[in-house]
C-alpha cells in the first residue's frame, strides 16, 4: 500500500470511528539491546465466542491504546452467541485483518482452547477449529503440531495457583511455553516462581471480554512487552519462544534481569553527566525517562558525603533529583557510581533489578 492510500485509510478510520477512538495514545519505548519493544495482548474475546464486541472493535482499541499487537482468542468450545452469531473460529481473525493492516496493528492467529479450570491459549495457529472436541492433553498435543506458542492462562483465577497434575502432565511434554502471570488487573504472584524454575515465557494480557473503556488513558491495561529482532508477526514468534518477554501493568514489569533491567539503561538517561555544588548545600541531578514507563528508585549505596533523594522518574518527562552534599564532602571533581534499587522492575519473587548511575560531582 503507498503512502497515500495508507494515509486516507487511516484518516477514514479516525473520522469514522468513535470519538474517544480518534487519538492514540503513544507507549513509547526505545529498543532495549538492539530489540524492538512490541506492546502486545495476546488474550482478548469477541462475540464469537463470550466476548461483547465486534473483531475489528479490538483492533481500533488496540490501536488507540498504543499497542503493537493484539491476537483475538475466543474459546474452542464455549460460544453463548451461537444463535445470533455462525460458530467459525477463523471468522474473527479475517474480520479484524484489514482493520489491522490498515492501521499498522499486526494481528496474530489464536485460539483459547477451555476446559474446565484449565484454559491455554495458542498462538500462530493454522487452524483454530480443531481443538473444541478433544481433551485438554490432545487438545494442546494437537497445538504443538500447528507448531503454535502456547501459554497457560490466569493460573490462579478459581483460588490459588496450583501445579496441578494436568499442568504437570503438559509441561512434562513441552506442551506450554509460557505462563500468563498478569490477567487483567491480577497478578498471580504465586506462579511467578515456575517462570524461573521450569524456563517458561512471561505474558500479560487483558482477557477482555466488554467494550474497553475508550478516553481513559491512564487506566492500568496489562501488556506483555515483547523485545523482537524486527516488528513482525514472525519477530513476535521468534522472540516469544526465545522467551524474550516481560509482563508490564501499571507501574510494575516483572521478567528476565537482562530485559528489564535494559529497559531502565534504555530509557534513563542524565540531562548532563555532572553536577556542581557547594558543600554543605544542595544541587540537581535531572534525569530523562524517554520510555512510558516510570521508575521507582531507591538509595543502595552512595557516598558518605551524599544524600541522594530518590523518587519516581515519571515517564517521558525530566525528572529532577535533590542531591545534599555534606558539609565536610571533600573539594574536587569525584566520579560517582550511585547503586539504585528500581523497586518497581521485578526480576523473581521480592527480587528487583538494582542499576549504577554513573555521574560527576564537583564540589566546591
Amino acid at each position: 500500500m503507498n503512502l497515500l492510500k495508507r494515509t486516507i485509510v487511516i484518516l477514514t478510520f479516525l473520522l469514522t470511528g468513535v470519538a474517544a477512538a480518534q487519538v492514540r495514545t503513544p507507549l513509547d519505548i526505545p529498543d532495549v539491546s538492539g530489540y524492538k519493544v512490541l506492546k502486545c495482548d495476546f488474550h482478548m474475546h469477541t462475540v464469537f465466542s463470550d466476548g461483547e464486541v465486534w473483531p475489528s472493535v479490538r483492533v481500533r482499541e488496540a490501536w488507540t491504546e498504543g499497542l503493537d499487537a493484539i491476537a483475538i482468542t475466543d474459546h474452542d468450545n464455549y460460544h453463548p452467541h451461537r444463535d445470533d452469531v455462525k460458530v467459525d473460529l477463523w471468522r474473527p481473525y479475517k474480520i479484524a485483518l484489514p482493520v489491522a493492516e490498515d492501521t499498522g496493528i499486526l494481528l496474530v492467529p489464536g485460539v483459547e482452547i477451555t476446559r474446565g479450570n484449565l484454559h491455554f491459549n495458542a498462538l500462530f495457529v493454522k487452524d483454530p477449529t480443531v481443538f473444541g472436541e478433544l481433551e485438554l492433553l490432545p487438545a494442546l498435543r494437537k497445538a504443538r503440531e500447528q507448531d503454535a506458542f502456547v501459554f497457560w492462562n490466569h493460573p490462579g483465577w478459581r483460588g490459588t495457583a496450583e501445579w496441578w497434575p494436568p499442568i504437570a502432565a503438559a509441561y512434562g511434554e513441552g506442551l506450554f511455553q509460557a505462563i500468563e502471570v498478569v490477567n487483567g488487573t491480577t497478578c498471580y504472584a504465586e506462579s511467578y516462581p515456575w517462570v524461573g524454575e521450569k524456563k517458561l515465557g512471561i505474558v500479560a494480557n487483558s482477557d477482555i471480554h466488554a467494550p474497553a473503556p475508550l478516553g481513559q488513558p491512564d487506566r492500568e491495561r496489562p501488556i506483555t512487552l515483547v523485545f523482537a529482532r524486527h516488528a513482525s508477526v514472525d519477530g513476535i514468534r521468534e522472540a516469544l519462544f526465545a522467551r524474550r518477554s516481560a509482563a508490564w501493568l501499571g507501574e510494575d514489569v516483572w521478567g528476565p534481569e537482562a530485559l528489564v533491567t535494559g529497559l531502565w539503561h534504555a530509557s534513563v538517561k542524565p540531562i548532563a553527566p555532572e553536577i556542581t555544588a557547594t558543600a554543605g548545600r544542595r544541587a540537581g541531578l535531572q534525569l530523562r525517562n524517554s520510555s512510558a514507563i516510570p521508575f521507582q528508585m531507591k538509595v543502595v549505596k552512595q557516598p558518605e558525603w551524599m544524600r541522594v533523594r530518590a523518587r519516581e522518574v515519571a515517564p517521558q518527562r525530566i525528572t529532577g533529583v535533590f542531591v545534599d552534599i555534606s558539609k565536610d564532602a571533600p573539594k574536587g571533581a569525584h566520579e560517582v557510581k550511585l547503586e539504585l534499587e528500581i523497586t518497581n522492575l521485578h526480576t523473581a519473587p521480592h527480587q528487583n533489578v538494582t542499576v549504577t548511575l554513573p555521574f560527576t560531582a564537583t564540589v566546591k
